[in-house]
């Protein structure tokens, strides 16, 4: 669930949580309910030279902090409409199966915590305490915010409880919030009934539905170079764009908002280079290779305000077609002016280039774009390990009548949905022993190639 909300949820997360972080970082508020970690001389007013007193520290704290929950859970509940689907269909379908479970009225409550457990304790919390690496921020806080972040992270956590008399139990000093945070557990219960209500007949057919929402990796304002017939290239020839990259195309438009706008399959995208600054008289300049609809070879000359911005997106126009297929070794860092290449002088305009492509030279920061192999790499693994509980489980089902009927049918599409994952799970653990059965051989090839050199 963890890799799963990564994967589809973290536009939702930045929409949700970005604007109550942003005010925390920008404040920098004193924030401490602790009595005992209360340093009164942080807090005051300068200008009068008084210090608050410990207790009025805590007060202040238990104000700023409810002020910051009762934005966030406002964000929460306004969310809805942007949460996307498949999450919505998931946890809908948590919460039933969940009810069935335990349907008696002393556990009305589980279901619900059901769904909290992943998306306040798993999700909201850490995001809030570390939003640098969910990319909330580009740099960590300082102590005074992190503490800040902390103490809210607890209250979420809380919330998501649905139990503020526990937490109240274990740290006394949380007891002044006690009422705020019962009264976000009753709005979270009233989120999450919205959140899993549609209509059968409104829900997105299954394939639509688990489609996952493309990734908005980078985006900002780039200009575009028009090519010209003849004459030389100038600076001035490049427009302004508005320009998107995510996880399925480079896509651009006159504004972010606008309706009508251009795009490039990342699939088609052959190479990202640096051009050279004499091409254009700027050192910022870039280009992208790709084969438009013909399977004819295009370039598009793109300029950026400035070298960082110039390699960071030529880093994540890297990674997102790291497995492209048909990546250039070769290319042309000049333009093709008149009859003949800038760079080499070659006259061939579609001949190889005088110099290599270099696909794997990438910035690796820490905002390096969400891996989304790696976190589906999780959720495989963690499906095998409890693939034979689950089929112990459906035998169990199919047995008691209930429903959940075998499909004898080898069509896949008319199979189960538990008969369909068992099958998909198979074929990827095919698949998966195969490459790892190739990249054992060749670790043994080289193993070998290393003993022969030394002898």
């Amino acid at each position: 669930m963890e890799s799963f909300l990564k994967v589809a949820g973290m536009q939702y997360l930045h929409k949700v949580l970005g604007p109550t972080i942003n005010r925390m970082f920008e404040e920098k508020r004193y924030i401490e309910l602790d009595p005992h970690k209360v340093e009164s001389k942080d807090v005051g007013c300068s200008s009068l030279h008084r210090t608050l007193s410990d207790s009025d520290v805590v007060e202040q704290s238990v104000h700023i902090l409810r002020s910051y929950l009762t934005d966030l859970l406002a964000a929460v509940a306004k969310s809805i409409k942007l949460c996307p689907a498949v999450i919505r269909a998931t946890f809908r379908q948590l919460f039933k199966r969940v009810g069935e479970r335990f349907p008696e009225e002393k556990d009305q409550n589980v279901k619900f915590i059901a769904i909290t457990s992943f998306l306040c304790l798993r999700f909201f919390s850490p995001a809030i305490m570390s939003p640098k690496l969910f990319h909330l921020r580009e740099k960590h806080p300082d102590a005074r915010t992190s503490r800040a972040l902390l103490l809210l992270a607890k209250m979420v956590q809380n919330v998501g409880n649905m139990d503020p008399g526990v937490s109240c139990a274990k740290e006394s000093w949380m007891a002044p919030l006690q009422p705020t945070i019962q009264q976000g557990a009753a709005q979270m219960k009233q989120f999450i009934l919205q959140l899993i209500d549609f209509e059968e007949k409104d829900e997105l057919d299954l394939q639509t539905a688990l489609t996952l929402p493309s990734q908005v990796v980078k985006e900002g304002p780039l200009f575009i170079h028009k090519a010209k017939n003849k004459g030389p290239l100038l600076s001035s020839s490049f427009k302004k764009l508005y320009f998107t990259l995510t996880s399925e195309a480079l896509t651009y438009a006159k504004t972010p908002s606008s309706k009508k706008s251009s795009f490039i399959t990342l699939a088609n995208i052959r190479a990202a280079e640096k051009v050279e600054e004499k091409s254009f008289g700027n050192s910022h300049v870039m280009q992208i290779v790709y084969a438009d609809e013909a399977g004819q070879a295009e370039t598009v000359y793109l300029q950026c305000k400035c070298v960082n911005e110039l390699n960071q997106w030529l880093s994540a126009l890297r990674k997102v077609c790291v497995n492209n297929t048909g990546m250039l070794c070769s290319y042309h860092p000049g333009i093709f002016r008149g009859e003949k290449w800038s760079c080499c002088h070659q006259k061939d305009k579609t001949g190889l280039g005088c110099d290599k492509t270099r696909h794997g030279v990438t910035l690796r920061e820490w905002n390096d774009p969400l891996d989304p192999d790696l976190e589906a790499h999780l959720i495989f693994r963690h499906l095998l390990g409890v693939r034979e509980a689950m089929k112990e489980k459906y035998l169990e089902w199919k047995e008691k009548g209930e429903d959940l009927p075998l499909n004898q049918s080898e069509d896949l599409s008319n199979a189960d949905g538990p008969t369909q994952l068992f099958r998909v799970l198979q074929d990827l653990e095919e698949v998966y022993d195969k490459e790892l059965s190739h990249l054992t051989d060749l670790a043994d090839q080289e193993r070998n190639c290393l003993v022969d050199l030394q002898t």
